[in-house]
């Protein structure tokens, strides 16, 4: 009843300040009370947010992020959200109001009702923020739909599919070795921030487009067509307007915001080159349009944004967690030798790409993935929208209509879970000499129904990567390394960036 009645109430002010606001325009000679007719709305609306007539009334937060989501736009568009909400947890508890309308948690409870359970929930209409036609997977808001789309995409990621895959994968690792290597040669130096974006699209090109998605290697190229800094531009704009929905479809076409949405023409071309071309092999597109023996396919209208994203999740992830892997690395130099120590034990030099079954059983590799995939992932969280029913999580009953998330970086680095949580420690992913994957939740690439399909390539791309590298080749930090400063300038807006440059000197190994 209250519950009904504060609803109420706040649609009654709600009317009210708009119908106000409506007669002080059409009112020719109030027109110069417009401005101040705004202050009034505006403070209603803050008293109505922080007041009990208010569905969130109560909520632990902050008093600006309870009245606006200003606040939280400008940490977003700094990329600084994932801290700021950490810093949030640590005030508040489990339980914080973020937002006008957006509550976080953190629990394994929270988890499993918001992600994992059979009644988890769905997507809010942050996943809106599109302008490319087409229903894409990672778009898909609705339960049952996405279940439909997924079974397409399954078949791209079956062991059959990702068996297909490796001689592209390690084709474009010996590409990047190469470029390593001649880049470090002319420069004396190389930029891992820099190239390993670049590896990443080239490999998801090659394995889901057969090499057609970009007129050019992006490391032949440098990435003459700057294709990296637009994905990372659009993911960064699916970020931040997702704290302004209302008015996005507004926003979009604002000359400032376009050449954010720009990638979504490079996927769209993308798709085209690889449709007009075809495959060369059994590539990833290829398991979505064949659709044998009557299960469903992919039409042509979906292609392009099905192909941005993969695009974007296919490389953005493998990208930066390949360089958080290499500053793991420099930073905590004993793992080289135990890694190193590992494969040689297992592989002769040139063999490795010839047994790749074997590193999913290696245990050192396999737990310092793990590691790396958990303090990794500077992300905020995956918006997901409270059902007609309610949420009772935490200890708290949540309405309907609110926006709830578990942020994702907070989780990786909580005590309660991950003792000394920002040490890396890949051992904590060992249990009795055997790697152990399960013995934490980790929500890198998300959970529950609407989790990350592409994972398993991901790991596998990671180990591949991370054997090769450490088997043919020596990697020493340039003198201005810092660690500290580094990690420092990790930021995230939906995608990762790196304020600082991670600069490297490559030889061929010395055995």
């Amino acid at each position: 009843m209250a519950q009904n009645l504060s609803e109420y109430l706040g649609a009654v002010l709600r009317s009210t300040v708009g119908v106000a606001l409506a007669l002080s325009i059409c009112n020719a000679g109030l027109v110069a009370y417009v401005p101040l007719a705004m202050v009034t709305i505006l403070i209603m609306v803050a008293i109505y947010r922080l007041s009990p007539l208010h569905p969130l009334y109560g909520f632990p937060g902050p008093v600006l992020y309870r009245i606006s989501e200003l606040p939280m736009f400008y940490h977003a568009l700094r990329g600084t959200r994932h801290v700021l909400v950490k810093g949030f947890h640590d005030t508040y508890g489990s339980i914080v109001r973020t937002g006008p309308n957006t509550v976080s948690l953190t629990s394994m409870d929270a988890i499993r009702q918001i992600y994992t359970s059979s009644h988890a929930l769905n997507k809010t209409t942050a996943y809106d923020m599109h302008s490319i036609k087409g229903e894409g997977l990672f778009f898909i808001k609705d339960k049952a739909t996405h279940v439909r789309r997924r079974r397409i995409w399954n078949r791209s990621f079956s062991e059959e599919a990702l068996s297909g895959y490796r001689g592209s994968m390690v084709s474009q690792i010996q590409n990047l070795m190469h470029w390593l290597l001649k880049r470090s040669e002319q420069d004396g130096k190389v930029d891992l921030v820099k190239i390993f974006p670049q590896y990443a699209y080239d490999s998801t090109n090659a394995v889901f487009f057969s090499g057609h998605a970009f007129s050019q290697s992006l490391l032949d190229s440098d990435d003459a067509e700057h294709i990296v800094a637009e994905a990372s531009g659009y993911f960064a704009a699916f970020e931040f307007l997702g704290h302004a929905q209302p008015i996005f479809p507004i926003l979009k076409h604002l000359p400032g915001i376009s050449k954010f949405l720009k990638f979504e023409t490079l996927a769209t071309i993308a798709a085209e080159r690889r449709f007009k071309n075809g495959p060369t092999f059994r590539d990833g597109i290829s398991y979505w349009l064949e659709g044998d023996g009557g299960q469903p396919k992919l039409t042509y209208d979906d292609l392009p944004i099905e192909s941005e994203t993969v695009l974007i999740g296919g490389s953005d992830t493998v990208g930066a967690i390949s360089t958080f892997a290499m500053y793991f690395l420099l930073a905590n130099p004993k793992w080289v030798e135990l890694l190193r120590q590992e494969l040689d034990g297992t592989f002769h030099r040139d063999s490795i790409n010839d047994h790749l079954d074997v590193l999913d059983k290696l245990v050192l590799l396999n737990a310092f993935v793990q590691e790396t995939l958990r303090l990794g992932m500077p992300f905020s969280g995956l918006p997901r929208i409270v059902p007609p029913d309610g949420l009772f999580v935490n200890g708290r009953y949540i309405p309907k209509g609110i926006c709830v998330n578990v942020p994702i970086w907070t989780h990786h680095v909580d005590e309660t879970y991950y003792p000394n949580a920002y040490t890396f420690d890949p051992t904590r992913w060992i249990k009795d000499g055997t790697y152990s994957g399960s013995a934490n939740v980790i929500l890198t690439f998300g959970a529950g129904a609407f989790n990350c399909v592409g994972s398993k390539l991901a790991y596998a791309q990671l180990r591949i990567l991370l054997a090769n590298l450490l088997m043919h080749l020596d990697f020493t930090a340039t003198s201005d390394f810092d660690a500290a400063r580094f990690w420092n300038g990790v930021r995230n807006c939906r995608a990762t960036s790196f304020l600082e440059p991670l600069c490297v000197r490559v030889v061929p190994r010395k055995h």
